[in-house]
């Protein structure tokens, strides 16, 4: 995927579970690989990454606000690159970007990816992602986030409320 410089929009995909496999699943594994060009150096606010969603056209992106009944996202995201002097600079730091149910932020949550490392990735470098979501039982809070980088635990999130009703899955 390029990024064209001084733009933000490199890619829009997705796999519509219910088209390709005839339903949506309560559970998802994903895998992909993703490295930074040499000249990369994000200077915005940041952008989103590859993650898991149940927006349905309706919520849980753009300002959208999740509330149970209407969608949910948790995308990857990047932040700015550490600034010069940092002692992770020129890195590019990564995180989840969610929208769920009771967040306060119009436009979702940040979560970095450090559990017990830096998430911070380098140009020039491959890595490999993984993501896996579980959705929770509606009218309890057990639904699970979990991020690898390279195999090693980045990110896990329990206890998570993605939906209050049955129809809403993993998009």
């Amino acid at each position: 995927v390029l990024v064209a410089k001084d733009k933000h929009y490199g890619l829009n995909a997705g796999y519509r579970f219910r088209d390709k496999a005839g339903s949506e699943p309560e559970e998802v594994y994903f895998r992909y690989y993703l490295r930074f060009g040499d000249d990369w150096k994000q200077t915005r606010d940041g952008g989103k990454m590859p993650g898991i969603a149940a927006t349905y056209g309706k919520a849980g992106w753009g300002g959208r606000r999740s509330d149970g009944t209407n969608g949910w996202s948790t995308r990857g995201g990047f932040a700015k690159a550490m600034p010069e002097g940092h002692m992770l600079e020129g890195g590019t730091l990564l995180g989840t970007y969610a929208y769920l149910p009771g967040n306060h932020s119009l436009w979702g949550a940040f979560w970095p990816w450090s559990a017990d490392f830096p998430g911070v990735l380098f140009n020039n470098r491959w890595y490999c992602i993984e993501q896996y979501v579980r959705v929770n039982t509606p009218g309890r809070e057990d639904g699970m986030l979990k991020v690898w980088i390279d195999g090693r635990p980045a990110l896990e999130r329990k206890l998570l409320r993605m939906r209050d009703i049955a129809g809403i899955r993993i998009q």
